[in-house]
Formats: C-alpha cells, sequence, structure tokens
C-alpha cells in the first residue's frame, strides 16, 4: 500500500495533504524518515509515524475454513515445494493455518491472519475440543477404550482423557467418533496404536463450535459473524 495512501486510510489528512507531509520530511517508516511519495508500505508489519505520532488503521482480520484434503500440508509454505493448504484459499492476504493436520488426515482446518484468535486455540490450557471421525482397524473392546477415555501413556507422552464412541462395526474395521481437548501431533493415531487398533482413515469434523458440515472437500468458505464471536469469546 501507497504510504500516503496508508495515511488517508489512518485518517491523518487526505492523501493530497498527506503527501505534503511526506515531502516536508514528517512522515516516519519504522526508523526512517521517508520522503518518497510512491514508498510502499506493508500495513501489517511497518510502523508508520506523523511528528512521532504512530498512524494505525483499521484491518478486519480474515477467518476461512478449509475441507483439507488428502495429501495436502498443513503449513503456508513447504520446503519441498508440495502444495499447501494456502495454496487452496483464493485471497490477496497473508493468511496461516492454525494448528495442522497430518498430511494423510482430511478435514477442518482454520486459516486466518488473527494472531490472538490463533493463540487462544493453540494454547493447551484453552482445551478447545477437536472432533474426529476414525476408522480403525477391527472394533475396540470397551475396556480398550476405556483406556483412551482415562487418558493413556505413549512412550513418554501422556495423552488426557477422549471421548469415544463405536458409530458403525463391520468385519474388518469400525468407525469412530473420538473428541480430544489437545492438538498434539499425531495424537489420535497414536492412542489407537497404542489399543492395538491402528487408524486406517481420519477425518477431523469439528474444532470447538466450528463445524465442517456440508462443505465439500477440497472447499472453503469464510466463518459466519457468529462463529467469528464464539473464537474472540474464547478465554
Amino acid at each position: 500500500m501507497r504510504l500516503q495512501k496508508y495515511m488517508a486510510h489512518a485518517g491523518a489528512a487526505s492523501r493530497r495533504k498527506s503527501e505534503e507531509y511526506i515531502a516536508e520530511g514528517r512522515v516516519r517508516v519504522n526508523d526512517e524518515i521517508v520522503t518518497e511519495l510512491g514508498y510502499k508500505v506493508d500495513e501489517y508489519k511497518d510502523r508508520v509515524y506523523l511528528d512521532d505520532k504512530r498512524l494505525k488503521i483499521s484491518i478486519d482480520n480474515v477467518y476461512v475454513v478449509l475441507n483439507k484434503p488428502m495429501g495436502i500440508v498443513s503449513t503456508a509454505s513447504d520446503e519441498k515445494d508440495r502444495t499447501n493448504v494456502v495454496d487452496l484459499i483464493d485471497i490477496n492476504r497473508r493468511i496461516y493455518p492454525v494448528g495442522r493436520l497430518d498430511i494423510d488426515t482430511t478435514g477442518i482446518i482454520l486459516l486466518t491472519d488473527d494472531g490472538d484468535v490463533t493463540n487462544k486455540l493453540m494454547h493447551p490450557s484453552k482445551e478447545v475440543p477437536k472432533t474426529y471421525i476414525a476408522t480403525v482397524e477391527g472394533t475396540p473392546k470397551k475396556n480398550e477404550l476405556d483406556m483412551l477415555r482415562r487418558g493413556v501413556k505413549v512412550g513418554r507422552e501422556k495423552f488426557a482423557p477422549a471421548e469415544v464412541k463405536i458409530l458403525k462395526s463391520f468385519d474388518d474395521d469400525s468407525i469412530i467418533s473420538v473428541t480430544i481437548h489437545e492438538g498434539k501431533n499425531h495424537q489420535v493415531k497414536l492412542m489407537f496404536e497404542k489399543i492395538n487398533h491402528p487408524v486406517k482413515k481420519l477425518r477431523r469434523i469439528s474444532i470447538g463450535e466450528i463445524e465442517l458440515g456440508g462443505l465439500e472437500i477440497g472447499n472453503y468458505r469464510y466463518l459466519t459473524k457468529e462463529e467469528i464471536s464464539y473464537l474472540k469469546k474464547l478465554k
């Protein structure tokens, strides 16, 4: 964004008057005085001052929910140049995924440029529930599921109690609803490996009150006002 446009959006003055301020050497970007009228600033990173008074513009944050397909990495960039979740969002803003899903896991992932909301969702103390639908080998017995309900230790890692419920059982595998309140790496997979029922397929369907619903795989949508309000109210 051009410096004079930034100043106008911040309410400092009109663009023309802002240009005068710039030419007079009254405007500073970060630690340097700028007199170039075409100078471009990053509205997210740069600090702009007029006569040592900080100018700020109001930028609405973006909140997107994506139904992540298999084979897509949950990062904003990838050293192996693989397709990432940000590549699937057609938006001219820097947004980042909140947390991660394994490359072979599908389902809901949030992307935003709101750092406060990201920190709330990622902080362990918030215990935001995340629900998955897991297809696992065989059908776990009640005592095995009770292990997960009490909390299970895998190596040095201790996973908090989970809510688990068998939805369907077949000859070779079963479909299970799993709700966890942590976001540790490979958590659901490790939990079921511990009880000898490895995960064959995994899909996350909700993060707190944000649900995947009928969103088709590979598609995304912007959060509603109600969903954004819910995220902002997380304590």
